[in-house]
């Protein structure tokens, strides 16, 4: 018989009938989030900071280079020529980019690190084998462990300040730590080896062009000399006079020239063996004390809010269920009798089915 609509005050009653349901549903909820909780490894995080340095040209031009790095002026600068004016490997943007390459990682997972999975201290791996990544070919192994190192690091910058922070996670709070010290401690020696690498190249070039400005200056000078030898009255001639300025004027030449590049070439054998740290940790990395994830707390309230919300509803759907089951007994009962053949058929093709049914015949 047709029970007649169903009103919304009559499923609110049907799903409050069904209280137990409700419970039920919650409590499971809140169950498997805590076993999830359980079982879920840890997450520790932990936070280094660091600032760049700006370079020469950067601190020569003062308020302009800061305007050529300001984030949506870099094409008006382009246009008014300071796109120059700071090298681009002392931009904090750099910086992210590097945290993140291949090379670095690559040296990151090469590196060792006490063994968080041993009690003695003494005994070390290298990140690679901590990570335990599983795969035949070793090639395909460092792809996947700088995938997953990649997801697990984290940089954000500071474009006014040059401040960057490095966060990374891991399943002990110890190796977490050493692995942001080892991070940073691996850019800061990239870039030295990028310095010196580029001051050797700079150097090498320059000691060719003093060389050749010294021959040149030298060569100058003897025609000075010579003039000045062939002509000692040129002041009473106009054409000698005429001659006399251009001789020398090609002497103060070759000599600013040389002074220009003599200049140059000390400054780059001074560059070439400075080790000034070219950034300067602001924050060393910590054992963080407190895991990031899981937070029991945090997902046993969510789960209690889901669980409740999942409570009511599969309440309600129950009584809406049950409506039509009312309204429509005939379709209700090929639905059932379908239910049940199915559930016979599926009992039936599990294993073991017929050694029971011969237990019980005997």
């Amino acid at each position: 018989m047709d029970s007649g609509p169903l009103t919304f005050p009559a499923l609110l009653a049907g799903a409050v009938a069904r209280w137990r349901t409700a419970l039920t549903v919650a409590l499971g909820t809140i169950a498997l989030t805590l076993a999830l909780a359980l079982i879920i490894p840890p997450s520790y995080r932990a936070t280094a900071s660091f600032v760049t340095t700006d370079g020469e040209a950067g601190l020569r031009s003062g308020g302009l280079s800061d305007l050529a790095a300001s984030t949506g002026m870099s094409g008006l600068a382009s246009q008014l020529g300071l796109g120059g004016l700071r090298d681009p490997s002392e931009s904090p943007l750099f910086y992210e980019q590097l945290l993140v390459s291949r090379e670095l990682l690559t040296r990151l997972l090469s590196s060792s690190f006490p063994d968080p999975r041993t009690d003695a201290p003494a005994d070390s791996a290298t990140l690679l084998a901590i990570l335990r990544i599983r795969a035949a070919d070793p090639a395909r192994a460092l792809e996947n462990a700088i995938k997953q190192l990649r997801r697990k690091m984290r940089v954000t910058v500071d474009l006014k300040t040059n401040f960057v922070v490095l966060t990374v996670d891991a399943r002990w709070s110890q190796l977490s730590a050493d692995v942001a010290n080892r991070a940073v401690a691996l850019v800061s020696a990239f870039n030295k080896e990028q310095r010196v690498s580029r001051a050797r190249a700079r150097r090498d070039f320059l000691e060719t062009r003093v060389a050749a400005a010294l021959s040149e200056l030298r060569a100058t000078e003897d025609s000075q000399r010579l003039f000045y030898q062939r002509n000692r009255s040129w002041e009473g001639s106009p054409g000698l006079m005429v001659e006399e300025r251009r001789v020398r004027r090609q002497v103060e030449t070759a000599n600013s020239l040389y002074l220009s590049l003599r200049q140059q070439y000390e400054t780059a054998r001074i560059d070439e063996v400075n080790n000034t740290p070219v950034i300067t940790v602001v924050d060393q990395a910590v054992p963080p004390r407190r895991r990031e994830w899981p937070r029991i707390g945090l997902m046993l309230v969510a789960a209690a809010v889901l669980g409740s919300a999942l409570g009511v509803l599969a309440a309600a759907g129950r009584e809406l269920a049950d409506h039509w089951a009312r309204s429509n007994p005939e379709q209700a009962a090929l639905l059932r009798a379908a239910f049940a053949r199915v559930t016979r058929d599926i009992a039936r093709a599990l294993p073991g089915r017929d050694r029971r049914d011969r237990v019980r015949a005997a």
